[in-house]
């Protein structure tokens, strides 16, 4: 998720994540062709020098944008859901409420729809886009395990979700009540039929 907010070091040089910041808020407001060392030393107001002490190329500073994203987006959501919610369809609503559910999800969110877009001209960006996908679609399936699901079924289930989350983030137009009414009834939908309800054992 990106934040708007960088920090610096006690002696007031930039940090490595003041320039991943600002590349990601570039990609977000414009696209990642218009992340140049020359516009984010201007934003930062600091001299292109600057970067050189963090990134040798723009090509490792993309990569740490991906990276930071790619840890942001999966395990570290993942926990924090985990913790929120106890009962498996729970936890399953707030991932299909994720794209909308506070302004900094939202800003994830249009991070995640540049990233998409910058998939189809990269293989870098494809390959962390698959790395993602196949974490959180291992997650989701394991939602529907707990509530009893087979294999094949639970797998499934987790790829219509997933679909569901996107189509969510997509759809800019609806407000707030109409995207949580969806959520609820994609929630509704998927869930129908489920052999039983498990609590996530802390353990896992």
């Amino acid at each position: 998720m990106a934040s708007r907010k960088s920090s610096t070091t006690a002696s007031g040089r930039l940090t490595r994540a003041n320039w991943i910041n600002a590349a990601i808020e570039v990609m977000v407001d414009s696209s990642v062709e218009q992340v140049r060392v020359e516009r984010l030393a201007v934003a930062l107001g600091v001299s292109k020098g600057s970067f050189y002490w963090h990134f040798r190329t723009r090509d490792e500073l993309l990569k740490a944008v991906l990276e930071q994203w790619a840890d942001q987006a999966t395990f570290g959501i993942q926990e924090r859901l985990d913790q929120e919610a106890s009962r498996a369809d729970q936890r399953l609503l707030l991932y299909l409420q994720l794209p909308f559910r506070s302004p900094a999800a939202v800003r994830a969110a249009d991070l995640e729809v540049a990233i998409l877009g910058w998939a189809r001209r990269s293989v870098q960006a494809m390959r962390a886009v698959a790395r993602v996908d196949k974490e959180r679609v291992k997650h989701i399936t394991q939602i529907f395990l707990d509530m009893g699901f087979a294999d094949d079924e639970a797998l499934l289930r987790a790829h219509q979700t997933y679909a569901c989350i996107r189509y969510l983030a997509l759809r800019r137009e609806f407000g707030m009540p109409e995207r949580m009414v969806l959520a609820r009834q994609f929630r509704d939908s998927l869930v129908r039929g489920a052999p039983r309800q498990r609590v996530k054992s802390a353990a896992r």
